[in-house]
């Protein structure tokens, strides 16, 4: 286990740089950012890993932006990081929706228990 770690330090840092060479970038089609509607077809734990890989390539981007303007060249598709900041707002949203949802359903049994127990405290003679 302490000998991975040295090699797991430095591919960490590789994940903070594109793994595709900048010419190859600027010519490559960019994919379109995730919608709400598609996310909420998703479990929890799928928008956990898409969070996770969408945090990643944010903070890949960060990188590569800084080093551009670092070396004084144009950033490669800033469209990128637009496409990653919705799709990471979308899965915010989804998962406000469902918590909104839980609390709602939550709320919704604690009245229906205390108006059962109202009705039970009413029918029984003292």
């Amino acid at each position: 286990s302490t000998s991975s770690t040295s090699s797991t330090s430095s591919s960490g840092l590789d994940e903070f740089r594109d793994s595709v060479p900048r010419d190859k970038r600027a010519t490559e089609p960019v994919g379109r950012s995730w919608s709400a509607k598609e996310l909420r077809r998703k479990s929890y734990d799928d928008l956990h890993k898409l969070w996770y890989v969408l945090y990643k390539e944010r903070n890949m981007l960060f990188t590569e932006a800084n080093l551009s303007r670092r070396k004084g060249i144009s950033f490669p598709q800033p469209d990128r990081a637009r496409k990653v900041k919705k799709s990471m707002a979308a899965i915010k949203t989804v998962l406000g929706e469902r918590k909104r949802c839980a609390i709602a359903a939550f709320e919704q049994r604690k009245q229906q228990q205390e108006q059962q127990e109202q009705q039970e405290q009413q029918q029984v003679p003292e």
